[in-house]
């Protein structure tokens, strides 16, 4: 059996998994893929194919299989099958089969989150709640009322519902006579000319561009392009040595075509710098290279390192002082900046998904707070407000009261707005807006064949935050023609015009970061920045992490119990 192993990176839409996953290059027998485990027991990558491999069998096929487990006494393996058991409904009756083994020695045997998950006490609880919310999310079904309710609410009401002190971004809000270049749908230090001009002449750039660059005409935005390029990743951590390749494509928009293709290039920057190839448990490629720590918690604070405690995350399962792999990253508080010890799983992509350590989150990794830049500021305050964007979608609810249309005459918001209009689809925003007043807006509409399209934006000026929510609208349908989208004329009947949205910034990146920081700050949430800019690129780009605020924005059935979700739920049906 290779002590290397190589994977190709593919979407498989019907796994359990990750959107993105990494399979082996030369397809592996089940006997093959229990053994290579049994030699690299945290590569989660071969733990995961394992399970959509169990998946194919029928019931009676993995029945067997799981009493063949039992006899060879294969925990690792008997992980595995009970893992595929949870994961898909078909295996749902044959969990009774593992009555007589203590599902906690099998968590041990998996790096996966998945049955520390199940074992969680309130899982019948949280399955419920979990249900409940995300079906009014992404349903728009209507919330129960709190005597129709199967489970109660898992916190103390009167504290939910007491009114803690919040401070709001009107009493950071200051202005400047400095302006940075506003797009409409960000704001830069540079025009989107200067960015592509410095892009495309990059050689590393113009090799990892595949020769196309798609318009993409299923989008609401004036103009959005998707763009391929060629992924490689090589990590050489612990036990876990591989090396995965694949082709991935990235999506940008704008309201001209110079901002939109400026767009589909920078987010190609920031995933390819956020991409992580290790070598020994050292960075290859960094301006300011990484090298990993493997520690527990407790471990690294006995050494005396500041370190965050992954608990601080809202984390889907409790982190238990295991071992992990840390990097250095700069913590910002009311003392200023000072180093910071983080898991790197919340750092880089795909390669700390695969370190030989266990999972902190179901999804192995996150592109949440990952963004690019001209300047160092300019990225982390897309970063930022990525990461209160995303925060503001995972605890807000769905209710007509706060939707609302808008009415944008004279704006290129407003032509966007007419021009869909007369196709017959009807555009609506939801107000996703935080205590902390930061303007954030999902865009919606709903198909009449079913199914609704969904647009994020936050931005400290309203107008940029419903144009990036627009523009981020797409639908497939549109590819055929299908237009057809349901009038909520009777449910949704506020109307706010463009120019009455809140607008709290001050016009340039520098000042807009500043007080985003302090907003942060004064509340209690310190952001976190790792610089993972590359040599080869010379483009800023940051990762920040929120400790406090959503990582993960999907309410799915791992998704914990969240106090502020719960007092927008309470809110609502009052």
């Amino acid at each position: 059996m290779t002590d290397f192993m190589f994977y190709k990176l593919r979407l498989m839409r019907s796994t359990v998994f990750d959107l993105l996953s990494a399979v082996p290059t030369k397809e592996m027998a089940i006997e093959d893929i229990i053994a290579y485990l049994h030699s690299h027991p945290n590569d989660k990558f071969m733990h995961k194919y394992l399970i959509i491999r169990l998946g194919e069998f029928g019931k009676d096929g993995l029945d067997q299989l799981i009493e063949k487990a039992k006899k060879r006494e294969d925990f690792l393996l008997l992980a595995s099958l009970y893992q595929t058991c949870i994961s898909y409904p078909k295996f749902y009756n044959l969990r009774k089969k593992f009555d007589d083994i203590d599902l906690q020695t099998l968590a041990d045997y998996t790096p996966l989150i998945y049955i520390r998950w199940s074992l969680d006490g309130n899982l019948e609880a949280r399955c419920f709640w979990m249900d409940v919310f995300a079906k009014n999310k992404y349903l728009h079904r209507k919330l129960p009322l709190l005597e129709d309710i199967e489970f109660p609410i898992p916190f103390n009401l009167e504290n939910l519902m007491k009114n803690e002190k919040v401070v709001h971004i009107e009493d950071i809000y200051s202005g400047s006579e400095d302006k940075s270049f506003n797009t409409g749908t960000a704001m830069r230090r540079v025009e989107p000319r200067e960015t592509i001009d410095r892009l495309l002449k990059n050689p590393t750039i113009q090799d990892l561009l595949l020769p196309d660059e798609v318009k993409l005409t299923c989008s609401i935005s004036p103009y959005a392009f998707i763009r391929g390029w060629k992924m490689e990743i090589g990590v050489s951590v612990g036990r876990n040595n591989w090396n995965a390749h694949g082709v991935v494509s990235e999506y940008g928009k704008g309201l001209t075509e110079e901002q939109a293709r400026a767009s589909t290039l920078m987010e190609i920057v920031e995933r390819y710098s956020a991409i992580g190839n290790f070598f020994d448990g050292q960075s290859i490629g960094y301006k300011e290279e990484f090298s990993l720590i493997k520690a527990s918690y407790s471990e690294m604070s006995d050494r005396g390192y500041n370190v965050l405690d992954p608990n601080k995350m809202n984390l889907e399962v409790p982190y238990q002082d295991q071992e992990l792999y840390w990097v250095m990253a700069e913590e910002v508080n009311k003392k200023g900046s000072h180093q910071i010890y983080i898991p790197a799983q919340f750092v880089f992509l795909i390669s700390s998904g695969n370190f030989d350590e266990i999972d902190l989150y179901s999804q192995g990794t996150s592109t949440n707070g990952l963004a690019s830049g001209n300047t160092i500021e300019e990225a982390k305050l897309t970063a930022l407000l990525e990461y209160i964007e995303r925060d503001s979608e995972k605890i807000t609810l769905f209710s007509p009261d706060r939707c609302f249309l808008l009415q944008a005459e004279g704006t290129v918001t407003g032509e966007i707005l007419n021009t869909w209009e007369k196709k017959g689809v009807h555009i609506y925003f939801l107000d996703l807006t935080s205590e902390f007043g930061v303007p954030c807006y999902k865009a919606f509409f709903i198909h009449k064949r079913g199914g609704i399209s969904r647009g994020w934006g936050a931005h400290l000026d309203g107008r940029i935050a419903i144009n990036r929510a627009l523009c981020e609208l797409t639908s497939s349908q549109f590819c055929y023609g299908n237009y057809s989208t349901i009038s909520l004329a009777e449910e949704i009947q506020r109307t706010i015009r463009y120019e009455e949205l809140p607008n709290y910034s001050s016009g340039n990146v520098d000042k807009d970061l500043w007080m985003l920081e302090k907003l942060l700050i004064t509340n209690g949430f310190n952001p976190i920045y790792v610089n993972l800019t590359r040599k080869d690129l010379d483009i800023p780009v940051i990762r920040v992490v929120i400790p406090g605020l959503e990582m993960l924005p999907d309410l799915d059935r791992y998704s914990n119990f969240n106090e502020r979700l719960f007092r927008n739920y309470l809110e609502i049906i009052k």
